[in-house]
């Protein structure tokens, strides 16, 4: 924030971007002669704007909020004329010519409904804008869909081809054009949204339907006032308060369509709605409401407040084949089925369970479901008019996302599983002032803050004091684990004698004992004592070291207390659990282990021909089990907390220099504050691969000594305690004179837009400048040069911590009190060119053509990813996952072409043919490196690809109907998919090659309309089409099956095809608007490939080679050979295919 107002004074002499949010109206006013009117008064008497026809007839108004209005334009003498309802667009140029008759009578008027040009006369590249009436009459559940609904946008949801950890952290992997993932400027009221840790939006950044007035896209081709984006801007325009009050409410739910399918299948025999009944198990609930208007007693002051709560029960569900296993009667649920006696062997329901090759806990046939997704979101608004030339918004916008998607490990058991939390809180302010009739600027400021966390609940399922966590990392006596599910059992170990059994109170790791706060604990420091009992914890009557002689134990000191959140405390990494031993099998060995009065473990007993075997599916003999990493115990991959907040301030100034010459020039400046800290695989303890963006710091105490130093004698307060604390050495890395837990870069980026404009032709030409300071250090080298790909180290004999004369220095590590070259990072920019042109062939036709440079920052997590651990290389690269940020590195560019011919026919459709081609380059990606005996990756501006296509649109609007249908033809190549796509283990000493990118679709069509019928009823309808994603084919090589590297990405799945209808019937009553309908997803309920194996190009069927290995385990069932290890249940992935149909019912009221 310091850096923020520092910048103050500069924003107040500079110029800054900002993003459009406003139009213009142009024309000229004549009488029905031809005769041009001087002083002819056009106003718009919604926002009090206006201005007078000058000497030729022309007039021009700037400064227009998108949106509709009455355009009234009146002269003395001449009939008054009001067009209605005009559209205006977001950076465009709306034309309207008056020709007034003389008045016939005094006061003569005449009102003409205004319709919006098919084919924009200012609009050099493609763009798309769907109205409010669109967005509420469409089968839309949230604005993330419209990005869907564009040509040339491809959305991933792929399991295989998808950028992994994205689903899990609630990230969308969108791309445009061919670019990768994360190009899109995201922006909200001409403020950017996007996450710059991750990049990209997601889960957390949901907006409600009632807060949008509009929405604009557009794909490539954009001015020199947008920036950090390479393929595209998407722009939410906010609803305010009007003069009136206005409120909606409206409501879905699957609760209809669950009721409509028990009809259906009522008359079906064995239907069962618990797994029959898709939208039942969906759960889906949607509330939406929004009420706006002025505040009673403050004419000049609006409001607008709306919000959104959605609920799905289950994040999704799948359809699952019917082999199950009978038998169970329930019991898995709480344990295995235990077999007691011979006898109680049901014999036909075994043998259906051998035939069917399935495990106990496979015993579940039709749809199950999987996780949750709860979000809810507000957004409120104040709008003050002080005058018709100065007004002022404010808004606060906050969202809440919590959500548990399917993990495949978790197929039956999920209490292990991480949870998502995702929160956004955003505060913008803007002041709009009109200096003259031809000059207005805009200020703006907002903070944006996302948080982000990842974790697994604290659970004790058995109330005995000792979690979940606790008894599967100690053992109770013999066995493996203690038992979590009874509270007769709880850890402990059996003395050397064979008699003395000693509890265990105390986890070394974590520090916490049982009956303390759940939380880490620090033991550095606790008065040692005679622990009697074996405990490890200090009990009532066993003497202890007095060393403050109070007379009271001093114990251990807490570190962190868990997070209470959602009604249950977060465990902390350090009491993790790996999932690895509770994988299949190996979770009915440890079940068993805590039955009470055996002493034995089922086992397989298929040698022994004629048994019954009710143990079928346990390893035979030779060890052959079926292994397919199911869990039942331990917990996720992940833990995740992270802050990002974004402070930005905007200064945008417009001024109609000449009635042909428009100039907008602007800055913004953006000061992030960016705290995050993950671990992968916690459960390994020293092993786990940590990512932070806290300075690097000794955990020594304040007396910076450690175990093994000459004068070290014991521990001081604060030593191992894993947090900062005064006294302790550190890194300060961005130079600010204490130590940080986050990164704080800074970007700085201005603008000069022109724009000039005559009837035949519009010219746009700009220049912008995009500079960041990622305010860190870099590896440096003896010249004093970055060396971000190689650290160099020197022998700082006098400890100065500076490299003095005779001091040896080499890229080698092992040297003498060695330290490393650091250099302090420095600012970065790149200059980019915009240009573009569109030529009016005639009123109702265009040709436009644009080019620009596009540079984007790369993501922050890319820039410091293990970097609070320079000073330490060797640490580093055998802890670090062998990455390494680089802040050295600059942004990602795009050069685009594109050129496109545009006919309006009529008055009601038209059409659009354009291409264009794109080149990337200077993409991050991570190189092999060596130092040494270690070999890492450092992120680099290394990746490229390049894209081009050909575009098709088609409008239709005329009264009471709206529809656009899109078609784009394109190809994608690129060297590699996503940075660390880039990360291997071999050094290649040759240039990549350009292939087929997986998220190549060379057709792409979308289509969507809406209409208002006759009897009150309105309809909507969107449909789809997209090629099927291109995949490397499997190839065998002798009796092997591999992957055919020489051609990758050379055969494609089956293409995408899906349409969604929505209808409702409208009732009015006392000025309320009331309608009924329904929303139907998905109507032709086709399940699309999500994933396809590369053998057959199927998504259901790996091919024979993989399911020769389905049968009993240690079988032959092909004869080919091949032992059997995998149960007729691995293979069942309806996750591979997209949802059936859904259906929901919605009611909503208006008043307006």
């Amino acid at each position: 924030m310091i850096r923020l107002i520092q910048f103050i004074f500069l924003l107040l002499i500079s110029s800054v971007l900002i993003a459009g949010t406003d139009g213009t109206i142009r024309g000229k006013v004549t009488d029905s002669e031809g005769s041009i009117l001087p002083g002819a008064n056009i106003y718009l008497p919604k926002l009090g704007l206006g201005a007078a026809a000058d000497m030729g007839g022309n007039y021009i108004i700037l400064n227009i909020p998108v949106g509709n209005y009455d355009v009234v334009v009146q002269m003395m003498g001449y009939q008054k004329q009001t067009m209605k309802s005009v559209h205006v667009l977001m950076d465009q140029t709306v034309w309207l010519n008056f020709k007034l008759p003389v008045a016939a009578v005094d006061g003569d008027e005449v009102e003409v409904i205004g319709q919006r040009a098919l084919v924009e006369k200012g609009s050099t590249s493609k763009k798309v804008t769907v109205s409010k009436e669109a967005i509420q009459s469409l089968p839309i559940r949230d604005l993330s869909e419209l990005y869907t609904l564009q040509s040339g946008v491809v959305k991933v949801e792929s399991r295989e081809k998808g950028i992994p950890d994205h689903q899990e952290r609630g990230i969308e992997e969108i791309h445009v054009k061919g670019g990768r993932s994360g190009e899109i400027a995201y922006m909200m009221d001409g403020m950017y949204l996007r996450n710059p840790i991750f990049g990209s939006i997601g889960s957390g950044t949901r907006l409600n339907l009632f807060a949008v007035k509009e929405f604009d896209w557009q794909p490539g081709g954009f001015n020199a006032e947008y920036g950090d984006a390479q393929s595209a801007v998407s722009n939410w325009h906010t609803n305010s308060g009007g003069k009136k009050i206005q409120y909606s409410f409206k409501f879905e739910s699957s609760s209809i369509g669950a009721l409509i399918n028990d009809a259906i299948g009522a008359a079906s025999e064995g239907y069962d709605r618990t797994t029959d009944n898709y939208d039942l198990l969906r759960g889906y609930n949607d509330y939406n409401f929004g009420i706006g208007g002025p505040i009673l007693g403050l004419p000049k002051l609006s409001f607008w407040v709306s919000g959104q709560y959605t609920t799905n029960e289950n994040f999704s569900v799948y359809e699952f084949d019917d082999k199950v296993f009978e038998g169970n009667n329930g019991l898995w649920k709480d344990g295995p089925t235990f077999i007691r006696n011979e006898e109680d062997i049901d014999l036909d329901a075994l043998a259906k369970n051998k035939k069917n090759l399935v495990y106990p806990w496979d015993d579940v046939a039709g749809f199950r479901g999987f996780g949750f997704n709860k979000t809810w979101d507000v957004f409120a608004k104040l709008t003050y008019k002080l005058t018709n030339k100065l007004r002022f918004h404010g808004t606060y916008w906050q969202v809440a996302n919590h959500r548990q998607t399917l993990g495949l490990k978790y197929l039956y058991w999920d209490k292990g599983q991480n949870e998502l939390f995702r929160d956004t809180y955003r505060y913008n302010f803007e002041m709009n002032h009109s200096l003259t009739q031809r000059t207005f600027y805009t200020l703006r400021a907002s903070r944006f803050i996302q948080d982000q966390f990842q974790g697994v609940r604290w659970q004790d399922n058995d109330k005995d004091g000792y979690p979940n966590w606790f008894e599967w990392r100690h053992p109770a006596g013999y066995k493996d684990i203690s038992d979590p599910d009874n509270q007769y059992v709880v850890p402990y170990t059996i003395g050397e004698d064979g008699d003395t059994i000693r509890y265990t109170n105390v986890d070394e790791r974590s520090g916490w004992y049982h009956g303390a706060e759940p939380g880490l604990w620090n033991w550095e420091l606790a008065e040692e004592f005679n622990d009697q009992n074996g405990n490890g914890i200090w009990d009532t009557g066993e003497s202890f070291s007095d060393s403050d002689n109070d007379g009271v134990w001093d114990g251990p000191e807490l570190i962190k207390g868990l997070m209470e959140r959602d009604g249950d405390y977060w465990l902390e990494p350090e009491m993790y659990e790996d999932y690895e031993p509770f994988y299949d099998y190996n979770s009915v060995l440890l079940l068993w282990q805590n039955v009470p009065g055996f002493n034995s473990s089922p086992f397989n007993m298929n040698f022994f021909s004629g048994a019954a075997n009710p143990y079928y599916y346990m390893p035979d003999g030779t060890g052959v089990s079926w292994d397919e990493e199911r869990t039942f115990g331990g917990h996720d991959n992940f833990y995740a907390d992270s802050r990002a907040i974004t402070d930005e301030i905007r200064f945008d100034l417009t001024s109609q220099i000449t009635d042909n010459w428009k100039i907008r020039t602007g800055f913004d400046y953006k000061y992030h504050k960016l705290n995050f800290y993950e671990v992968k695989y916690p459960f390994r303890g020293s092993g786990a691969l940590v990512q932070t963006f806290a300075e690097y710091w000794q955990d020594t105490g304040p007396d910076g000594l450690v175990i093994g130093d000459p004068d070290y004698t014991e521990a001081d307060p604060g030593e191992g305690n894993g947090r900062w604390d005064k006294g302790e050495n550190y890194t300060d890395a961005n130079k600010n004179g204490q130590w940080d837990e986050f990164r704080e870069p800074e970007e700085l980026n201005g603008y000069i837009q022109n724009t000039f404009e005559v009837p035949w032709m519009v010219i746009n030409y700009g220049i912008r400048i995009d500079m960041v300071h990622y305010n860190t250090q870099v590896w440096g080298d003896t010249l004093g040069n970055f060396s971000p790909g190689r650290p160099w180290y020197y022998s700082d004999l006098n400890d100065n911590n500076k490299w003095d004369k005779g001091e040896k220095a080499d890229d080698i590590a092992g040297l003498a009190h060695q330290k490393v070259f650091l250099k302090e990072s420095e600012w970065l920019y790149k200059i980019s060119p915009r240009f573009g042109f569109s030529h009016v062939i005639t009123d109702k036709s265009t040709f436009t053509f644009n080019y620009g440079l596009y540079y984007q920052t790369p993501v922050y997590q890319n820039v410091y990813l293990n970097t609070n651990r320079l000073e330490d290389p060797e640490d580093l690269f055998e802890e670090g996952e062998g990455a390494v940020g680089n802040a050295t590195m600059r942004a990602q560019r795009t050069q685009s072409y594109q050129v496109a011919f545009n006919v309006q026919v009529g008055q009601t459709w038209s059409y659009s043919i354009g291409a264009w081609v794109r080149d990337m380059d200077q993409l991050t990606r991570y190189t092999l490196e060596r130092s040494g005996v270690y070999q890492y990756n450092i992120a680099s501006n290394g990746d490229y690809g390049s894209a081009k296509g050909i575009d098709l649109t088609l409008e239709w609007r005329r009264k009471f109907f709206g529809s656009m249908l899109q078609y784009t033809f394109s190809t994608a190549k690129t060297n590699s998919e996503y940075p660390w796509a880039s990360i291997s283990g071999q050094f290649v000493d040759a240039p990549s090659q350009e292939s087929i990118a997986s998220y190549d679709r060379p057709h792409d069509i979308t289509y969507y309309a809406y209409t208002f019928l006759p009897f009150g009823i309105q309809a909507g309808m969107t449909a789809f089409y997209q090629s099927g994603y291109p995949y490397t084919p499997i190839i065998f090589k002798g009796k092997d099956p591999s992957e055919d590297a020489r051609h990758p990405n050379s055969k494609r799945g089956p293409g995408y095809k899906n349409v969604n209808i929505s209808f409702s019937k409208y009732f009015e009553f006392i000025s309320h608007r009331s309608s009924l309908g329904l929303n139907v997803f998905n109507v032709l309920d086709i399940r699309n490939p999500v994933d396809v194996y590369a053998m057959t190009g199927k998504p259901d069927d790996p091919g024979t080679y993989y399911t020769d290995f389905v049968g009993l385990p240690g079988s032959d069932p092909s004869g080919s050979g091949k032992y059997a290890n995998k149960s007729s249940a691995y293979y069942d992935r309806p996750w591979r295919l997209s949802s059936p149909r859904e259906i929901n019912f919605f009611i909503r009221i208006d008043f307006d």
